[in-house]
């Protein structure tokens, strides 16, 4: 026998809910995120994002931030690398390939600086700027490469 038809409806209505409900949790999150972007600061949008549990909130700020990497330091790096790790290794198809597609972008944008720090002399004296992009740029080049392997393999990260 088939269910009754307002069992059926009732059932779609309560999925609609739930469904609605987790939009309004993430479109709340993105417009915090939004707020602080528009005042500037890039940095600060980025920690909201991390900062607020919703994965899919997380994607969406990527997508815009993506989009202009100009706004991205090496902190944002290290304040995203976590996280888009995690989402690297998600069942979410949706946030593993936002994931994939946010770290491409910051190879691109930061791997020649990465490469130079790491590469180059270490000049005479004390440079405490010099050492605090060096040890930044090792902690990226070392959580990176984890999370790469752990998601698919170096080369899905966009490296070689």
């Amino acid at each position: 026998p088939d269910p009754p038809e307002d069992s059926i409806l009732d059932a779609m209505v309560s999925g609609s809910a739930a469904v609605r409900g987790e939009l309004s949790l993430r479109l709340r999150h993105v417009r915090e995120c939004l707020g602080v972007w528009h005042r500037g600061d890039a940095q600060g949008a980025l920690q909201a994002a991390v900062r607020c549990g919703d994965d899919g909130a997380v994607c969406d700020v990527l997508s815009c931030v993506t989009r202009a990497p100009q706004s991205l330091t090496l902190d944002s790096f290290v304040v995203l690398l976590p996280r888009l790790a995690k989402l690297l290794a998600s069942s979410n198809q949706d946030h593993a390939v936002a994931s994939m597609h946010a770290i491409q972008v910051l190879v691109r944008t930061f791997s020649d600086l990465i490469r130079r720090t790491l590469s180059g002399p270490h000049p005479p004296g004390v440079d405490i700027t010099a050492e605090e992009r060096r040890s930044k740029c090792r902690h990226i080049h070392a959580e990176l490469r984890a999370a790469c392997a752990e998601g698919g393999g170096w080369g899905a990260c966009g490296g070689g």
